[in-house]
């Protein structure tokens, strides 16, 4: 599987990294580039910008801290949405209000793509192998 994942706080990180270890293809974007060295390191690609991870990837996940946050990610010219992105997979895992996720949604199906909600919480316990 081809997998982007925009958000590397402790949650993404160790998504990103479980990913890596079950033999994916990992390619990873967050807006501080220092928090993608260490996947780096264990074999992700590092993509450019948030655009460029978008075209990288079949199955993008984002984990991001907030709403504005969401909106920077997505929006713009380097953004999520800005490239083509028909047919791919958005896994929006940000745990915000429901009503960010309804319009985030409505932006990311107009556009072709596919959207899922599926917020998480708790700790990063369950990410690495067991």
């Amino acid at each position: 599987m081809n997998v982007g994942v925009a958000g590397l706080g402790n949650m993404g990180s160790a998504i990103a990294e479980r990913l890596i270890e079950a033999g994916n293809t990992v390619t990873v974007w967050n807006r501080s580039a220092e928090k993608c060295k260490p996947l780096a390191a264990a074999g992700a690609g590092v993509a450019a910008s948030a655009t460029a991870l978008a075209d990288a990837a079949d199955t993008v996940i984002t984990i991001l801290t907030d709403a504005a946050a969401i909106d920077a990610v997505y929006g713009g010219p380097t953004g999520l949405l800005a490239g083509d992105i028909k047919v791919k997979l958005f896994v929006e895992m940000s745990t915000v209000p429901p009503h960010v996720e309804t319009e985030l949604a409505d932006k990311v199906r107009a556009k072709g793509a596919v959207f899922v909600e599926c917020p998480v919480g708790g700790t990063t316990g369950p990410a690495p192998p067991g």
